[in-house]
């Protein structure tokens, strides 16, 4: 890792560090956790008087008390039915994209400020799981049923496939469960079930891979700033490495951790029906909560104040004020 790369990592890292020291009696950038904020419950108005509590019991309220609170969302309609929807992206012109693997079709619609229209479907794409936007341009779409991974243009047409080359030890069989890419069009390729991330240039070509033998089962990543985010289910620790496979922080643990994405330089960790949000310097923001949803949160998209929330079967919006 180089100097320049290493200097920029280094706030963020500290960060963690210093927000696990009540945690941790001894920690350091590459081995730290900043456990989630607990949620805290929406008032409700009563006309009874509460029960008076021990003073034992208030003080452990206090000590429970989170930094943030938690924001209920109120309850929406879905804006579209999906069999089994995985992935959500939303390119810079507006455009929102889903994979939805029990119809096999990539999803695309176009977005207003009234309502969700549906765009170009494309179908035929054997149950796609994970997708990301290669330059704001281009589209990959993984498959860890089908062993693909999966190249569309920026007009949603076939370019081809990226495979792992034979002779590479372990690559078969290929289950790309997620995808990421960074700035240069290279892709990040996130074999789960052999706990391994394999890198290709821009023109699909195999550079790179290496091994992850400290999680237990990971399952999404998303590239930022020379950095790789690895969730990992098994374990319920987001995990931090650079672009290279070195281990930089963890931050954990959530219970029914399912997605992690960056926006708007925010960290947003889905677990369950609730969406953590973490500064990138580490401190943790609050927690975002739907009314109802209907399943549990599997990715989520925005900008500025829109935020799309996705669950296995509804795709659901929200306008959040400033």
């Amino acid at each position: 890792m180089g100097v320049g790369k290493a200097v920029l990592l280094l706030p963020f890292c500290l960060a963690l560090v210093f927000a696990a020291r009540d945690d941790l009696q001894a920690g350091s950038a590459i081995n730290s956790t900043i456990a989630p904020e607990p949620l805290r419950e929406p008032r409700v108005e009563t006309l009874r008087e509460p029960r008076a509590k021990p003073q034992a019991e208030l003080r452990a309220d206090r000590q429970a008390e989170p930094q943030a609170d938690t924001l209920l969302l109120p309850s929406r309609e879905s804006l579209w039915d999906f069999e089994d929807a995985r992935s959500a992206e939303l390119r810079s012109d507006g455009m929102l994209f889903i994979t939805d693997a029990g119809t096999g079709n990539l999803y695309t619609f176009r977005l207003d400020t009234a309502s969700v229209k549906p765009g170009q479907l494309v179908p035929g794409l054997r149950q796609p799981d994970g997708l990301t936007l290669v330059m704001d341009t281009y589209t990959a779409v993984s498959s860890r049923t089908a062993g693909e991974m999966t190249m569309l243009d920026e007009e949603l047409i076939y370019m081809r496939d990226v495979e792992v080359p034979s002779w590479v030890p372990g690559a078969d069989p290929f289950q790309p469960t997620d995808v990421t890419s960074n700035a240069f069009g290279e892709l990040f390729i996130l074999d789960g079930p052999a706990r391994r991330i394999y890198q290709f240039n821009a023109n699909g070509a195999y550079l790179q891979h290496f091994e992850l033998p400290d999680l237990v089962s990971p399952d999404r990543l998303v590239y930022h700033s020379e950095s790789l985010f690895i969730t990992d289910p098994g374990s319920g620790k987001l995990h931090v490495l650079t672009d290279a496979g070195h281990s930089l922080a963890t931050i954990g643990t959530f219970p029914e951790l399912t997605r992690v994405r960056i926006m708007d330089g925010t960290i947003w960790i889905l677990s369950g029906e609730v969406a953590h949000i973490f500064a990138m310097t580490g401190e943790h923001v609050g927690n975002l909560k739907p009314e109802n949803p209907v399943g549990k949160l599997r990715d989520v998209a925005g900008d500025g104040n829109r935020v799309f929330l996705l669950t296995r079967s509804s795709l659901y919006f929200w306008n959040l004020k400033p």
